[in-house]
């Protein structure tokens, strides 16, 4: 897609850059959603699914809180981790949570559930931290890992291959030097979890 999509983090952020993790890392996800479209021919395996979990990137992401460790069916998603207010989705439509993809009911949680598998994980290199959208210039000195083959479709960015030490991103922007991965002209915004919260196609 050419077009410019800024979509940031609606809930908490994290800490600014150079700042140690949240305490609210392990406990919180980023939630990706579209607005009104609907995803169909998710199966779980082949055909097309593959394809309609790519197109959910462009859609707004939402730091929330599952009310349970694992995300199941029946898991309800808060906006706080007091677990106090149920986020209010669309009925029917897809969402998804890394590999996870899933329709929501408010008041009932996640109902049809399935997963994507990614191919091995890629170590790529970032360029320095940005404070604006489209800083594309390199070098590009800092390595980490990624479990993705495309650039757009990155949920985490680790420190490490076990995928155990996140990427403390500062809440700033970050692309690639597309030697791994492609970039498509893309950016993304970081927080001190190392989730990505927002992407923008220069």
């Amino acid at each position: 897609m050419n077009h410019n999509y800024y979509y940031t983090l609606l809930g908490r952020r994290a800490g600014g850059p150079g700042s140690a993790q949240t305490s609210g890392c392990s406990a919180s996800v980023q939630l990706r959603y579209m607005y009104t479209q609907q995803v169909g021919g998710l199966t779980g395996a082949g055909g097309d699914s593959l394809a309609d979990w790519e197109g959910l990137v462009f859609g707004n992401i939402v730091e929330v809180w599952p009310g349970q460790p694992q995300l199941g069916v029946g898991t309800r998603l808060y906006l706080d981790a007091g677990l106090t207010q149920e986020i209010s989705l669309v009925d029917g439509n897809w969402y998804r949570v890394e590999e996870l993809i899933f329709t929501y009911q408010t008041g009932g949680g996640i109902a049809a559930l399935t997963q994507i598998n990614q191919p091995t994980d890629n170590q790529i290199r970032l360029n320095a931290p940005s404070a604006t959208s489209c800083q594309l210039n390199g070098p590009y000195n800092q390595p980490v890992w990624v479990a993705r083959d495309q650039w757009q479709q990155v949920d985490r960015i680790w420190l490490d291959q076990a995928l155990s030490q996140p990427f403390v991103g500062g809440n700033n922007w970050y692309s690639t030097d597309d030697s791994v991965i492609p970039s498509g002209g893309t950016t993304l915004q970081v927080n001190n979890c190392g989730w990505v919260e927002g992407f923008f196609a220069c």
